[in-house]
């Protein structure tokens, strides 16, 4: 699994510490792969379509449309129309959780954004957003003003806002209080499994920090989510074993008994059906 980079040939900035990344074209796109990225990621297609998988969830992008993805994703499986183009802001998480309000509203929406990431433009919408990029890409060269952090991030905190907007207008309104005490539950479940890192893999578990039943915490992921809390869990599972395969020097039999599974043969079968893969094969073909 690689880590998301400009296209070879396309035509991009950065800040000085990578903290922003933008690709204002792409024009070759590198191999069909699996992509990882730890960065906030900001698509806005300007031309054609594009279809992809997006942590296992096929989505679909074209013209006049943004997708908004959220940090420790992965893309794959793309398939573009001939005509397809977009500029993509990738932007560390720390440069834009910087204000209360915009904390605030992403912390809000964000279950909704990672199964729903994709909103449509207004004409209107778009003009402003490709206004701010462009500003946003003459600015960032300008590494030479005193005040160049606060600059970049005021621009980012605007485009930010505006996006959250688009998405929020897309998501349908949940007033009654039942809603909003399931959409709290299933939030501090995605929290709880996060946390977790992959070593606690049962769902009583976790219905029992909550305090609900298993079959409930089921039903309430399945309504808001689409998917079951196992999938969910088997998910943070694996990439936490993708991590440690790839970063870190541990041997398998470390990996497995830091994530508390009974023995390496279990933990190298249980891998293996979810990612078609030995943990030694894996390392193999992705380890930098």
């Amino acid at each position: 699994m690689k880590h998301i980079a400009p296209p070879p040939g396309s035509y991009y900035l950065k800040s000085p510490e990578e903290e922003v990344i933008i690709v204002d074209s792409i024009q070759n796109l590198p191999e069909n792969d699996a992509y990882y990225t730890d960065y906030i990621l900001f698509i806005f297609c300007t031309e054609g379509k594009a279809q992809m998988e997006y942590d296992g969830m096929s989505i679909q992008i074209k013209k006049g449309e943004v997708f908004f993805g959220v940090p420790g994703s992965v893309l794959s499986d793309y398939m573009i129309s001939p005509n397809f183009n977009c500029k993509i802001l990738a932007i560390k998480p720390s440069e834009i959780i910087t204000s209360r309000e915009i904390h605030s509203r992403i912390i809000n929406i964000m279950f909704y954004i990672k199964t729903n990431p994709v909103g449509g433009m207004t004409e209107q919408e778009q003009k402003i957003i490709i206004d701010y990029y462009h500003l946003l890409c003459s600015r960032i060269q300008a590494t030479d003003h005193s005040y160049y952090y606060g600059i970049v991030r005021s621009i980012i905190d605007a485009i930010t806002l505006e996006v959250v907007g688009i998405i929020e207008r897309n998501k349908v309104s949940e007033t009654p209080t039942d809603s909003l005490r399931s959409d709290q539950i299933v939030q501090r479940f995605m929290k709880i499994v996060g946390e977790s890192h992959g070593r606690e893999r049962r769902v009583e578990h976790y219905a029992r920090m909550l305090n609900i039943t298993p079959k409930y915490l089921c039903v309430l992921v399945k309504n808001i989510l689409g998917r079951k809390p196992t999938e969910i869990i088997e998910g943070a599972t694996i990439k936490e074993i993708e991590r440690q395969l790839r970063y870190s020097d541990k041997s398998v039999k470390e990996i497995s008994n830091d994530l508390d599974f009974p023995n390496p043969s279990f933990f190298g079968k249980y891998f293996k059906q979810r990612s078609g893969m030995t943990p030694m094969s894996f390392r193999k073909k992705y380890r930098k």
